[in-house]
């Protein structure tokens, strides 16, 4: 009995089931001969048009609708008030948007002027770095790869031996001499300062592609003056504002080059663009600044400095136009009293040669250094009423910084090295100069008469080149261009080079 019952409650379902499938089959069969009837072909096609006529016609009357519906709310679309303005609220620069502006017209304007600004701003500092990028950066971060030109880019492999001792700023006596100087000579009327102890540190070189090097230096400054004239060169370079003062002439001095010696520029890129090497990158900017490096450091003839080029500068940095010449100087002198070297060899009269003092200048200005410490005490004799009798000393700790060796230039220069020993061509390095020695030494070793002085030689450098393939992974990208430069001089000199 009460196996029967559930199949007693489901059969109501199914007959609805049966019925519901029947009429859609009676429907499909009816739909199905009318439009396999070829005569009601016509009543379908009426029967669609009529359809679509009228959806068309909705959707007209829809669009006419909304577009009136639109053309009444024009004033109100044009106002900032129509629009969801919270992002722009919500930004830092266009958060004053929604206080100062009413209209879309006032935003699209906002924005043409934000782009004019952003622009005119984006040519300015360029326009400013284009003495540090194409000269001071040179006198500021003096490279450590001396072997390459920085304008032509050309390497000198014949840079070795007592050349090397000579042109090489970094050398130990060099270094010593040259620091020293900076701290001895500080200006004329015979002021001077005397060193009592002088020590540098070892070149360090970093992952920024720069180098740091620090100096230790103890001294006794004869007089007050002389004391006031060194601490006058210690803050030349390391002071961010006197180098943005430094930076600023250059700016203003490039601008009157570029205007008063339009022609010589014009002459100097002729006469440069005959250089292979300058003629795939010539642009005035790089001419003046070729021009001014060779003029200073190599004594070629000026042409782009003179009175007249330093007293446009003077002038346009102070924006003095009406005012006498003594006026003129006068607030120049006041500008740069930070560096009161710099303002009284340009800012005076021009009794002596502008240029030659620019020159001079440029000769005498340390590259970037900071100032770890300075402390000095004063110094007095038993003839106290003597003012020029004080003396002052005291100790130094300096930072210097300059640009390092990357592993581009390394590459560089192997090659150059390579170039010049192997038929191949293949780029220097202590490996293949091992190698290099390797064979050779087994070539001695099988022939009948055997050279006991060369074969001695060979292992010899065979020894020193095994050592020199250890410690070359560890060398800093300075050391290691000098040890390659020691390896092509070793295997040359040993006449294994082509």
């Amino acid at each position: 009995m009460d196996s029967q019952q559930p199949k007693t409650a489901i059969q109501p379902t199914l007959q609805k089931i049966q019925t519901f499938l029947t009429s859609c089959k009676n429907f499909y069969l009816k739909a199905k001969n009318f439009f396999h009837d070829k005569k009601n072909d016509s009543r379908v096609v009426m029967a669609l048009a009529a359809i679509m006529l009228l959806i068309a016609a909705y959707f007209l009357v829809l669009v006419i609708t909304n577009l009136q519906s639109l053309n009444q709310k024009i004033p109100q679309l044009v106002n900032l008030d129509s629009y969801d303005t919270r992002l722009l609220a919500s930004n830092p620069l266009t958060s004053s948007v929604p206080q100062t502006m009413d209209t879309i017209t006032d935003l699209i304007k906002e924005n043409t002027d934000m782009k004019s600004d952003i622009s005119t701003y984006s040519n300015y500092l360029a326009d400013l770095q284009v003495p540090y990028t194409y000269f001071l950066q040179y006198i500021y971060l003096p490279s450590l790869n001396i072997w390459k030109d920085p304008y032509t880019h050309q390497i000198d492999p014949d840079l070795i031996g007592m050349q090397f001792l000579q042109k090489n700023p970094y050398n130990d006596i060099t270094l010593l001499q040259k620091r020293s100087d900076f701290f001895k000579n500080v200006g004329e009327n015979n002021e001077s300062n005397d060193i009592s102890d002088i020590n540098i540190g070892d070149i360090v070189e970093n992952a920024s592609g720069y180098f740091s090097m620090p100096i230790d230096v103890s001294f006794v400054a004869n007089s007050k003056r002389a004391f006031l004239l060194l601490t006058d060169k210690l803050s030349m370079t390391s002071n961010k504002q006197n180098i943005s003062l430094i930076d600023e002439f250059f700016y203003y001095l490039w601008k009157e080059i570029k205007t008063d010696k339009a022609t010589e520029i014009k002459n100097l890129t002729t006469t440069y663009n005959a250089l292979t090497w300058f003629a795939q990158d010539s642009n005035p900017d790089k001419v003046i600044a070729y021009h001014l490096y060779n003029r200073i450091f190599n004594n070629q003839a000026n042409q782009l400095i003179d009175k007249n080029v330093i007293d446009k500068t003077v002038k346009s940095i102070i924006s003095c136009n009406n005012q006498s010449d003594e006026v003129c100087y006068y607030l120049f002198r006041e500008k740069y009293r930070g560096i009161p070297t710099f303002g009284y060899l340009i800012g005076t009269d021009f009794s002596t040669d502008p240029a030659q003092n620019f020159k001079n200048f440029i000769l005498n200005l340390p590259p970037l250094f900071s100032i770890k410490s300075f402390t000095f005490d004063k110094v007095t004799t038993p003839f106290f009423t003597d003012a020029n009798a004080t003396k002052y000393q005291g100790k130094i700790t300096i930072e210097v910084y300059g640009r390092g060796v990357s592993e581009k230039e390394i590459n560089d220069i192997a090659q150059v090295l390579g170039d010049k020993c192997f038929a191949d061509q293949q780029p220097m390095s202590v490996d293949l100069a091992l190698s290099t020695v390797t064979s050779m030494i087994s070539k001695v070793s099988n022939l009948t008469r055997i050279d006991k002085s060369q074969s001695d030689d060979l292992r010899q450098l065979r020894d020193n080149l095994t050592q020199a393939q250890k410690d070359y992974p560890d060398l800093s990208p300075y050391k290691k261009v000098i040890k390659l430069f020691e390896v092509w001089r070793m295997i040359n000199d040993a006449g294994l080079c082509k």
